[in-house]
């Protein structure tokens, strides 16, 4: 359940004042009375400021617009301001008639000096009543009905708190999504504004809501829709699902398109919206087809003698991606290339009624939701395969662990299919991925806000260009597999924590990670799923590099990071390069101290998930190794665990360990034997007696 959000109002009111003053107060009134903030023009809008940036802020922020029909309302530009922008913003509009028309006398007592001609042409114009004016909408939404001495004001009040109760968390959610895209596209749509973690979760759970047996309260705007959207694409690596290829001549339906799929919760590419500045728009493009599920090909003439539209296809055909055809104007069909002929492809020239764009729009939706895990795989291995290929087959790149294991059962199956099979770029990918030995580490595990994905997949791939093997999310394949029950107490109770919020894979990167590398901004510093992060990685005594991306208080900063090595990448002028190094010479100290701290928390936590069995315990050269690096945590950062401690100690004793239980054994043997001697000679009784007397 959503409670109402500071600065945020439950309801809007927007009145005549000439007629509806002293109701409107009224009304306020008991609103409030029942516990509802209610922005109203009284109370809410302070001296000496812009009162019409007040009133669209108001309107903005307030979940319900409630409109009071009057004559004045209806015929005031002012109130015909608001009701436009609540329509705008899909608002949830609540008409309350309050007076049908006045009467000459009211007419006179306003306008002392009006004549039979003057009244005579207010009528003309219609200004006398409420209907001749009406705005259409006010007039196709159900009014409730407060007319003064006609209708009774608590039954109508009653039915007004009815209409605010139902489906109250939808329309907040619609309101607070709403004011955040607004902050966004007034910012020019920075990827800081965008929706991260929980909120982008519960965002994109609202905008898949659908009202199946009843009119929904409210809508979704275009700009809530592509806000969601950016804001899932902000979270995934800048991937998509659908790629949009179009000629220039059909860029109106491609606009329908792409806000069809963006009201379905796709994210998609277009050439208009996605070319990053600085960027060649031969690279964007297949960079682009590259990262998405699907190509969607809106296929006309104009897109068939398109250039552009040709190499995309093409592309898309060499990397195997599924391909839909959209009609969009007629085309004969010798005029289609081969490779489309034999795709089906959804017609849109047919349609004559709205009705038919909505079916043909289901139809879309449907395709691209059927496999749609295996072409997100598909294209998830190929993104990262030809990212190995363009830094020259670059080993930091290649897949390790879950990762590798997944794509391995991921490449056997698809090799089978009969449509859109694994490039060769897939197959050289894995099987070189394959080749490399296990590693029991990764140098860095990058923890961050997603409003600085930016930054941090500049920082990624800086990292990896330098060598460096990274843990960053938005290049993993996740899993919510269980956590081994034996690994749920004490401490760990952080680590299951972490599983069932963001997956095992996870907890297992901070595992492995020599050095933690945390991304500080003020996003950072309220991120939960964060503060978790670096709680776990505190328990586990990993050695943490901040970076101070944002200025943010000292005194707001996790616990965690309190031993951490600081670098400031506002120095230099906020310039990446300079500050990256010093950040690669920090990660290069003393490295093998590191890498030794990692190995040793990794074997010892597999030791104690197999009930610390003397198997997975150190020998020969490797405890050496280890109890020397044991003699120089003394004087350097980070310290062992308690853990390694006991992993250590366990391994250092268990040499004596054997030799007692060889003791144990010979005595038992001895035992045995003068119990038997016993027996044949007789007087068992004393004999056994005398045996374990001697023995005890």
């Amino acid at each position: 359940m959503y409670e109402q959000r500071p600065g945020f109002h439950n309801g809007f009111i927007s009145y005549g004042r000439a007629d509806s003053k002293a109701f409107a107060l009224k009304l306020y009134k008991h609103l409030t009375e029942y516990g509802l903030k209610i922005w109203f023009d009284f109370e809410n809008i302070p001296l000496g400021v812009d009162f019409q940036n007040q009133i669209d802020d108001g309107i903005e922020k307030a979940d319900n617009f409630l409109f009071i029909i009057a004559p004045h309302s209806i015929n005031s530009p002012y109130c015909r301001k608001e009701i436009e922008l609540a329509i705008k913003y899909h608002k949830r509009i609540i008409p309350l008639l309050h007076v049908e028309q006045i009467s000459r006398d009211t007419w006179q007592q306003r306008n002392p000096q009006g004549t039979d001609a003057d009244w005579d042409a207010y009528q003309a114009k219609g200004l006398h009543s409420s209907f001749p004016n009406m705005h259409p909408t006010i007039c196709k939404i159900n009014w409730v009905y407060f007319r003064e001495g006609i209708d009774d004001f608590d039954q109508a009040l009653s039915g007004l708190l009815e209409l605010f109760a139902r489906h109250k968390d939808y329309v907040h959610q619609h309101t607070y999504f709403l004011d955040k895209a607004l902050t966004w596209e007034r910012q020019h749509k920075l990827s800081q504004y965008l929706l991260i973690g929980e909120e982008r979760q519960q965002a994109e759970a609202w905008l898949k809501v659908r009202f199946k047996d009843e009119q929904p309260p409210c809508t979704p705007t275009d700009l809530h829709c592509e806000f969601i959207s950016e804001s899932i694409k902000n979270a995934y690596n800048l991937m998509t699902r659908v790629f949009l290829s179009y000629a220039y001549e059909n860029e109106a339906v491609m606009r329908q398109i792409r806000t069809s799929l963006w009201r379905a919760g796709f994210t998609v590419w277009t050439n208009t919206a996605d070319i990053q500045t600085g960027e060649t728009f031969e690279a964007a493009i297949k960079q682009g087809v590259a990262q998405a599920d699907n190509l969607v090909y809106l296929l006309s003439l104009d897109s068939l003698n398109s250039t552009y539209c040709q190499q995309e296809l093409n592309y898309a055909l060499a990397l195997n991606k599924r391909i839909i055809p959209v009609l969009v104007s007629p085309v004969e069909p010798e005029q289609i290339p081969p490779e489309l002929r034999s795709l089906h492809y959804i017609d849109l020239t047919d349609n004559l009624l709205s009705e038919d764009y909505r079916l043909d729009e289901s139809q879309l939706i449907k395709i691209l939701d059927q496999e749609a895990v295996y072409y997100y795989e598909h294209k998830i291995f190929l993104a990262k395969a030809l990212k190995w290929q363009q830094q020259n087959r670059n080993s930091s790149i290649l897949l390790r662990d879950y990762n590798l294991r997944h794509a391995k059962a991921w490449l056997q199956v698809a090799k089978k299919r009969t449509q859109h099979q694994p490039t060769a770029w897939h197959e050289e990918f894995i099987t070189e991925s394959l080749r490399q030995p296990p590693e029991l580490s990764h140098d860095v595990f990058i923890s961050y806000s997603d409003a600085d994905s930016d930054f941090v997949r500049k920082l990624n791939d800086a990292l990896q260009m330098q060598g460096k093997t990274t843990w960053f999310d938005q290049e993993s394949i996740s899993t919510q597999a269980d956590l081994p029950q034996d690994r749920a107490s004490g401490s760990d109770s952080i680590a299951l924590q972490l599983v069932i919020d963001q997956g095992i894979e996870r907890v297992k990167g901070i595992e492995r990670a020599n050095t933690i590398v945390a991304v500080i901004s003020l996003p950072f510093v309220n991120d939960a799923d964060v503060a978790k992060e670096l709680a776990y990685a505190q328990t586990l005594n990993k050695r943490t590099v901040a970076i101070l991306h944002q200025e943010t208080a000292t005194a707001e900063l996790p616990l965690a990071l309190e031993n951490a090595h600081w670098i400031d990448f506002r120095r230099h002028g906020g310039e990446f390069l300079p500050n990256f190094g010093e950040l690669i010479r920090t990660l290069d100290s003393d490295p093998d101290y590191t890498r030794t701290h990692t190995r040793l928390l990794v074997k010892a936590m597999e030791w104690a998930q197999k009930g610390r069995d003397d198997s997975f315990l150190l020998r020969g050269k490797d405890l050496v190794a280890s109890e020397q690096w044991l003699q120089e945590s003394a004087d350097k950062q980070p310290k062992p665990t308690a853990l390694q401690l006991d992993y250590l100690k366990a391994s250092r004793e268990l040499p004596c360990r054997k030799i007692k239980r060889r003791s144990v054994v010979l005595m038992s043997a001895v035992v045995s034997v003068l119990v038997v001697v016993a027996r044949f000679l007789g007087g068992m009784e004393s004999a056994e007696l005398r045996v374990y007397d001697q023995l005890g």
